[in-house]
Formats: C-alpha cells, structure tokens, sequence
C-alpha cells in the first residue's frame, strides 16, 4: 500500500497531478479544484490505492484528514472512488463530516450524485464512525448539530456549504466565488446559508454572476 508521496510537482491535469519522485512520474487523482503550489515545488500528497481488476489508481490528498473521509466514503453503499472525489470537491471533509454528524440531508443531497436515498445510506452508516474519527470535532463535540456552533464557524461554513449547492447546480468555481463574496458582504457575516444561496440565485437570474 503507498500511504504517503512526497516529490516534485510536475504537472497538473484535469484528472490530478503528475508527481516525479526518483523520476517516476505517478499519476494521482485528486479533488477537482484543489490548489497546489507552481509546477516544479515539492508536495507531499497522502495516498489510496485502488485495486481495478484492468488497473491501479492512485487518489490523493494534501491532507490526511481529507485521506480519511475519502476512505470512509469509499464504504458507503453505491460510491466508489470517483463519486467520492467529486463529494470531496464539493466541501472540506470537515464541513462534509458535519453535515453527516448533525443529520443534515438538504444539504447532503446538494452535493454531486447524492440524492434522497444515499443521503440516508450516509447518514446511516458514517454518522457513527465520523463522531469517532474526530472529523465533525470542530462544531462542538461530536454529536453536537452544526448549527449550534459559533456563530463565526457558522457563517463560513454557510459559505461553503452555498458554493457546493452552485457548484452541484453546474456553475463554475470560477464564476461562483466572486459572486458569493459579494452577497455575503451585502448580507453580513451571520447570513444563514439558505440566505446566502437565494441572493446567489437572484443574482445570477438578474445578470449578476462574475465578469
């Protein structure tokens, strides 16, 4: 099992990136969206190795917290490594965790290729095994809702859980962001996400998404 690489960053694709070390170049799936350093800077990514009867995939994180929800998904009941990576696209596996801990299926169905029924397989088998991992710890104590939080936590998780609905919707990262910035200064910082996602929403509608 290859747990851990560190090299030099060759290269980055819209499939992961192409990391050199000892001049093998691995090719490593990664979360669409992730930054890295410039092409030529050395990175450390933890790593999962996925067994295909016509191949060997390599998915990689630049955290392990990120490496251990990846692998908790993987036991889910209908996702496999590509649909955990575009989950883990959508949000920080922190956020994710919290969702899953507090019960919350509105937000978890807004994430790519979860819908009514896998939101409950998630809720059902991971919520148990997240409150031992400490992933959710962040919210309070592990069985502690996401809203009961502080209220600074809250509104930048309300951010990003607004950008995983968009970006579930089909908008770009790229177009998103900027936008989302601009309705959370308008709104304050203690809008509730459904706030934040709406005046998105009415923003887009009316011609306002980024330039």
């Amino acid at each position: 099992m290859i747990g851990f690489l560190r090299g030099r960053l060759h290269q980055v694709t819209p499939e992961g990136i192409l990391l050199e070390t000892g001049g093998i170049g691995w090719l490593v799936r990664t979360p669409a969206g992730q930054s890295w350093p410039p092409p030529g800077e050395e990175v450390a990514i933890y790593t999962h190795l996925v067994v295909r009867e016509d191949a060997l995939e390599l998915y990689g994180f630049a955290r392990p917290e990120a490496l251990r929800f990846f692998t908790l998904l993987l036991g889910v009941a209908g996702i496999g490594p590509r649909g955990a990576l575009q989950i883990m696209a959508a949000a920080p596996p922190e956020q994710l965790a919290r969702a899953i801990v507090a019960g919350d299926t509105a937000y978890l169905t807004t994430l790519p290729g979860i819908g009514a029924k896998k939101a409950g397989r998630l809720l059902l088998e991971l919520k148990e095994a997240i409150q031992k991992s400490g992933l959710a710890l962040t919210a309070g104590s592990a069985g502690t809702p996401a809203a009961a939080a502080p209220a600074a936590a809250g509104s930048a998780a309300a951010g990003d859980e607004a950008l995983a609905a968009l970006l579930a919707l089909g908008y770009s990262r790229e177009e998103v962001i900027p936008l989302l910035a601009r309705v959370r200064v308008e709104l304050g910082p203690a809008a509730a996400t459904e706030a934040v996602l709406q005046g998105a929403l009415r923003a887009i509608g009316r011609g306002g998404g980024a330039d």
